[in-house]
């Protein structure tokens, strides 16, 4: 069985700068650990998510970690949508 984790990226109340390499430290624990992979969700212009271009978020994660495998959810649920995974 694999396990992964999905994170929101929910805003905290540290500065930014604090907030993403604490998050970046985040992962690579999960990576550390063993985890499968690292999903994160795409909430736009709203303090529910702090990665609104989770491509570019996912790039700093991989800059870190060795295994995880990295999806945004956003995108990904798009890929499935018509019936296929492309």
């Amino acid at each position: 069985m694999k396990f992964g984790i999905f994170d929101h990226v929910d805003r905290g109340t540290a500065p930014l700068n604090e907030f993403y390499e604490d998050r970046l430290k985040l992962a690579e624990k999960y990576d550390q650990a063993g985890f499968y992979a690292y999903h994160t969700a795409e909430h736009h212009a709203t303090t529910l998510g702090m990665a609104s271009s989770p491509s570019v978020y996912l790039s700093a994660v991989a800059q870190r970690t060795k295994l995880l495998a990295l999806w945004p959810a956003g995108l990904r649920l798009a890929a499935i949508s018509s019936g296929s995974l492309v």
